[in-house]
């Protein structure tokens, strides 16, 4: 698919979610989304110099803030861009010299020096921070919508083309230079690669994203102080994003945004904001540990071993298994910790039926993808189990909106029973399973 036919389908999906969104007659689905959404773009952004040339940044909130504050001197999203691509441009002449753990310092050190000049700086209210005043609503072609549905439609065009530029570069020359510096850096220059020239092309685009995904946080928080901009949350999800994505595609960075940034907004409301530190770090460490290549090296991995020659129904089965399984597996850990609030001993005993759930859902996606021959007994069991204790949610909670959510947990349990059932399936990981007994 052509770049620009690939940025029409993706301009129709971000149409087709905002419509979706609008459905729910809920702002909080914006506010929601709108976080998801900018963790999109951090996320891409990073991965073009930290997952494309292996250089690793840990200046993240430096550039999402000097793109918050240009907003708020004011100017426009594009001189944002154009003010975060100069000091990204910079920072990567003085910096890109270091390699490994020197350059990460290096960038550390950039957000360090930043907030200290915004601290002092009296124009942009200094540590008091700043208030933007917004309106409510605006007018668009004669129709009225929520501000914050405003905001949601610019992050989601943003997003839109950070992931279309990503992938361009991704396919291009340019990508292929960034892989040569990431693989062996020594043996591209030896070759006659201009390694120097292609890094500050990296730390321009990275740190020019950044800055447009910081630009209409001003306006989204309604005050802006120098703790909120530059926030060691950004810094930590935008590396951990692509880590568990998958740092070597356009694909990854999306998918670990989505997956984290969603997962992020469903603590937030069920336990505290404080706790998502807590989950990236739980995530990342055990994605490092299990699949250093993140989601999509796991399941690439999975395809040339399950179906070398071509993708077959079996294989897309079990691949939304597995993934429904790791979606289930860490959704169930925060809703466990949510039901150990709750008073008395029934919601202990559900906290911890979710924890053992939430195992057997996690343990199972790993097997299935890493095609481990217990791993389809595995996942039956899982699916199995959440049965029941759906059936016990639906009592506790009467409501029709739960009912019908667990209503939907039921069949997919039932039909992931009958599919790890099929004679095809279990073919796939028998010969596994015998080499497991051999070994033992």
């Amino acid at each position: 698919m052509r770049s620009w036919t690939f940025c029409l389908v993706s301009l129709a999906v971000a149409a087709l979610v905002f419509l979706f969104a609008r459905l729910f007659e809920n702002d909080y689905v914006f506010f929601a989304g709108y976080t998801v959404l900018q963790f999109v773009v951090l996320a891409t952004a990073w991965n073009i110099l930290g997952g494309y040339c292996g250089y690793v940044n840990f200046g993240t909130a430096a550039f999402f803030a000097l793109g918050a504050y240009t907003t708020v001197i004011p100017v426009l999203l594009v001189i944002a861009a154009v003010v975060s691509g100069l000091v990204g441009l910079g920072t990567g002449y003085l910096t890109l010299r270091l390699r490994g753990a020197f350059f990460a310092i290096a960038t550390l050190a950039l957000a360090v020096v930043l907030q200290t000049l915004v601290v002092n700086w009296s124009y942009v209210g200094r540590s008091r921070g700043a208030y933007v005043i917004r309106p409510h609503h605006i007018d668009i072609f004669g129709v009225k919508f929520g501000y914050i549905q405003y905001l949601f439609a610019i992050m989601i065009l943003l997003a839109v083309a950070a992931i279309t530029v990503a992938r361009a570069i991704e396919r291009s020359k340019l990508g292929y230079g960034f892989a040569t510096i990431r693989d062996d850096e020594l043996a591209a220059e030896a070759s006659g690669v201009p390694t120097l020239k292609l890094k500050l092309i990296a730390t321009t685009l990275s740190g020019a994203i950044m800055g447009m995904a910081g630009a209409p946080f001003p306006y989204y928080i309604g005050y802006l102080e120098p703790a909120s901009a530059f926030g060691l949350p950004y810094a930590v999800n935008s590396i951990a994003m692509p880590m568990i994505g998958g740092t070597t595609t356009w694909v990854g960075p999306l998918i670990g945004a989505v997956l984290l940034g969603t997962l992020q907004q469903v603590a937030t409301v069920t336990i505290s904001s404080v706790v998502n530190l807590l989950i990236v770090g739980f995530l990342l460490v055990g994605f490092v540990i299990a699949a250093p290549n993140g989601i999509v090296g796991l399941v690439q991995e999975f395809l040339r071993a399950a179906s070398p020659s071509r993708v077959d129904a079996r294989s897309i089965g079990i691949i939304l298994f597995a993934t429904y399984s790791l979606i289930a597996g860490v959704l169930g850990i925060v809703f466990s910790l949510a039901v150990m609030t709750a008073p008395g001993t029934a919601g202990l005993a559900m906290a911890v039926a979710g924890f053992v759930l939430a195992a057997l859902y996690l343990a199972s996606a790993y097997g299935l993808l890493k095609i481990h021959g217990w791993s389809p007994l595995l996942a039956t069991i899982a699916f199995a189990l959440s049965i029941p204790i759906a059936v016990v949610y639906m009592w506790l909670d009467r409501s029709p909106g739960h009912l019908v959510y667990q209503a939907v947990g039921i069949a997919l349990a039932i039909a992931a029973i009958w599919f790890f059932q099929v004679r095809n399936v279990r073919k796939l990981y028998r010969p596994c399973l015998a080499e497991q007994r051999v070994g033992a």
